[in-house]
């Protein structure tokens, strides 16, 4: 995923070219793309409530990456039919805002290891749950309105790196509950928010190279 994968390989395409692939698509397509965005946010949202609720770094962890998959349709939608430094500017905002988020998951999870917090793990594991049920269905959303550079290993591959560390937080508040620790928790939340990082980087390193490019150019 191009910073996530609402806007990248789940999106049709981010950077640069990536837009007009989706701009000569269907509408139906543009359709789901709003709807799998209006999903992530609410769904992102009822996660950030949730670990408000819990105490459960993984869930903070879950609804960043929800939210950044919403930002990426976002930009994706945002820069349809328009200038694609336009795009890239959205898209460096994006990486930006991811970076910034997950650095802090990552001092908030090392203030939970440091103060032994034990989340909700019945609540924190239901969130995630549904989260999981949800990113299945927004796939299956997005395969049955797929077009053009949308394909079903884009798809599969959009929805593994999301169900992946999900289901790596179940495993990290299962072993909270067993050992009566929240350091599991914290941990395997720090994880899913350095698994973001390289998706940061990659939205921040497009729009830098194509700056460079575009100076070279002239």
């Amino acid at each position: 995923m191009s910073g996530g994968c609402g806007g990248g390989s789940c999106g049709g395409g981010s950077r640069g070219g990536g837009s007009s692939r989706l701009s000569g698509g269907s509408g139906d397509l543009k359709h789901t793309m709003r709807m799998a965005m209006v999903v992530n946010g609410l769904l992102g949202a009822l996660l950030l409530a949730s670990a408000n609720a819990t105490q459960a770094v993984t869930l903070w962890a879950a609804a960043l990456l929800m939210l950044n998959h919403a930002a990426g349709h976002a930009v994706t939608l945002v820069g349809l039919g328009r200038r694609p430094d336009l795009h890239g500017r959205l898209s460096m905002i994006q990486g930006a805002a991811l970076v910034v988020a997950a650095v802090a998951l990552v001092v908030t999870a090392g203030r939970s290891i440091a103060g032994m917090a034990i989340p909700d793990v019945p609540l924190a594991s239901l969130a995630l749950l549904l989260a999981i049920g949800v990113t299945v269905a927004t796939a299956t959303l997005l395969f049955a309105g797929r077009r053009g550079a949308l394909s079903l290993r884009a798809i599969w591959l959009c929805s593994r790196k999301d169900v992946l560390p999900l289901g790596a937080g179940l495993v990290g508040l299962a072993a909270s509950w067993l050992l009566l620790d929240g350091a599991p928790d914290a941990l395997v939340g720090a994880g899913i928010a350095a698994f973001l990082l390289p998706a940061a980087w990659g939205l921040l390193r497009g729009r830098i190279g194509g700056s460079e490019g575009g100076v070279a150019g002239r």
